[in-house]
């Protein structure tokens, strides 16, 4: 089975070889790329509270994000406990020289219950694209915590060649790492019959549904959860 994944190229790593492993032939076509916020204040003044000791928690919600703060920013103090989405993240955070707790669930929605009990009365900075989570946002607030947001990088559409690899049966499946990279891609319901359609995990099948374009499968928030289920197509 040959297989497009649109993830984005900053990102990219290993993701041929983990399809690889589950008998998969995977195509990296990324339909976004990032560029630096157009408005950098945000992520400014996050620094700042980070370098002063302002920030109780520190969250990031991707390992690109994880990168792009840390190219600001010189130190964390101890005592600011940060806080990643999935493994990748963390790992990122650990190569700069920092520890970094694993939220358990592979998705920024499931902040606000992992810190229910200890986000009472915290300020708690998110490092994050330059895409609104105002739900994040509120449901800590609604903990009673102070929430400071900056944007590190932002993302837009990439030229790609997915529709046309698509017309040209040039793959079986296609793997959409986020909504946005859905909704880049431009495609029609009409556009992948016959293909199956992959959502990474639950809110990018909600924005792939919102796009006219419903998946057959949705995995668990990473790739490789991805990569077992369509092997059991096979």
């Amino acid at each position: 089975m040959r297989v497009a994944v649109t993830r984005l190229q900053e990102k990219e790593d290993n993701t041929v070889e983990l399809f690889g492993r589950y008998g998969l032939e995977a195509i990296v076509v990324p339909t976004i790329r990032s560029r630096p916020p157009r408005d950098s204040a945000s992520l400014d003044a996050l620094v700042r509270m980070v370098s002063e000791q302002e920030i109780d928690l520190l969250i990031f919600t991707s390992s690109l994000g994880v990168s792009k703060f840390f190219n600001k920013c010189d130190s964390v103090s101890p005592n600011t406990e940060i806080i990643s989405v999935g493994p990748k993240t963390a790992q990122k955070v650990n190569e700069f020289g920092y520890p970094s707790e694993v939220l358990d669930s592979f998705s920024s929605d499931r902040f606000a219950e992992y810190l229910k009990d200890r986000a009472h009365g915290k300020v708690i900075g998110i490092a994050r694209a330059g895409v609104p989570n105002p739900e994040l946002a509120g449901a800590l607030g609604s903990l009673g915590a102070t929430v400071v947001e900056g944007v590190c990088y932002e993302l837009e559409s990439a030229p790609n060649e997915l529709k046309e690899m698509i017309a040209a049966s040039g793959v079986d499946a296609v793997v959409f790492t986020s909504t946005k990279s859905f909704l880049s891609a431009n495609l029609q319901k009409t556009d992948v019959l016959g293909l199956t359609m992959v959502a990474i995990g639950p809110k990018t099948a909600k924005g792939m549904l919102g796009g006219g374009v419903e998946p057959d499968i949705v995995g668990g928030g990473t790739l490789e959860s991805c990569a077992v289920l369509l092997q059991e197509l096979e």
